[in-house]
């Protein structure tokens, strides 16, 4: 009964996958799929429960006597990034024939909404994500780049590490003449927290081969980024 269980479970997965268009559903999505036993989820609830109803939180009313469960569904969901695995991205033939023109025109995807779990007190950060890139032999669907940054920012992380996983994962799926990322970022831990800046945010630019070597390609995508965040 349990092989047969498993089967339709398999089954049920393949037949969702097939209702959507490839674009939007990648199999590189499903590669590292965490499970937890029904046991541990409750221990954990549990876990939960004592947390919060020790800082003062009534978890015998009906808007929070399931609050522990959501919670946790909510991690779990706001990590779901750990499941991912970036080098089964898929990359097709450049539509550049040669030319000066293809080591400097970019590519750039904009503004990218993101949201993140700082590492450092759990919290979220979130903003928009910009990325950029100069082809050479591949380019990537340009949904994938959403993909991407999604891939890398639903995770407990900071802010500097999604831009440098996102830029070294392009250059080593591309091998391209250039890679951009500029993140923009709110960060609930200095807002809620500590020094309470309420109005702050957070810029983090990183660049890879002709980016590094040629000002004017730099200035050109972050004119583009200036633009669109204005």
């Amino acid at each position: 009964m349990e092989r047969d269980g498993k089967k339709e479970t398999n089954a049920l997965k393949t037949e969702l996958r097939l209702r959507f268009d490839p674009e939007d559903s990648t199999e590189w999505e499903l590669t590292k799929e965490r499970t937890i036993d029904e046991d541990t989820w409750r221990r954990y609830e549990g876990y939960v429960a004592e947390i919060f109803s020790s800082f003062g939180m009534e978890l015998d009313t009906p808007g929070t006597k399931r609050t522990p469960e959501r919670f946790l569904r909510a991690l779990l969901e706001s990590t779901a990034g750990y499941e991912g695995d970036p080098k089964l991205l898929t990359a097709f033939p450049t539509e550049c024939r040669g030319g000066p023109d293809c080591r400097i025109s970019q590519v750039i995807e904009g503004p990218i909404p993101f949201f993140a779990l700082c590492e450092h007190h759990a919290l979220p950060f979130y903003g928009v994500a910009h990325v950029g890139y100069i082809a050479h032999e591949q380019i990537i669907g340009i949904s994938k780049l959403t993909r991407l940054v999604r891939l890398f920012a639903r995770r407990f992380t900071v802010q500097e590490r999604i831009g440098q996983e996102m830029a070294d994962t392009l250059v080593g799926l591309l091998e391209p003449h250039g890679v951009a990322v500029h993140l923009q970022a709110v960060h609930l831990c200095t807002q809620m927290r500590g020094v309470s800046e309420e109005q702050s945010k957070t810029w983090t630019s990183f660049w890879r081969g002709n980016y590094e070597d040629d000002p004017d390609i730099r200035q050109e995508f972050l004119q583009v980024v200036q633009r669109a965040t204005a």
